[in-house]
């Protein structure tokens, strides 16, 4: 019995092993396909249209006049300089994270207005 017993442990324990080799062999193809993908898909710029343009420079400039980092190199910098400050770093994400909630209570009504229209006429259709 004890032997069956040790028979059935050694072939579950290498089951686990060919399925974490399997796990770890599918990882490793996802990460390389979203890679491969960041790696040759690109924006080109000339063909947005000038509204999303102007939305994206708006954008930026309210993240600088706010005093936040807008692009990868800003947000590094700030990093670099937090660094060793975990207090001063935790007062800068409350911030940063306080600043983003207002700026999307801004937006909101203006977004479920345009998503919704029969909210305010009452032409939608009800569940009940």
């Amino acid at each position: 019995m004890f032997k069956a017993t040790t028979r059935a442990v050694t072939a579950f324990v290498r089951q686990l092993k060919q399925l974490q080799i399997g796990q770890r062999l599918q990882s490793f193809v996802a990460i390389a396909f979203v890679g491969m993908f960041l790696l040759t898909t690109s924006i080109d710029s000339s063909s947005l249209s000038g509204s999303t343009k102007a939305m994206l420079n708006d954008m930026i400039t309210r993240g600088e006049a706010d005093g936040r980092p807008v692009t990868t190199a800003q947000w590094r910098a700030e990093n670099k300089q937090l660094k060793g400050n975990p207090g001063e770093r935790i007062e800068r994400i409350a911030e940063e994270t306080g600043d983003a909630v207002e700026n999307m209570a801004e937006i909101y009504p203006g977004n479920a207005k345009s998503v919704l229209p029969g909210m305010s006429n009452d032409s939608l259709e009800r569940d009940d």
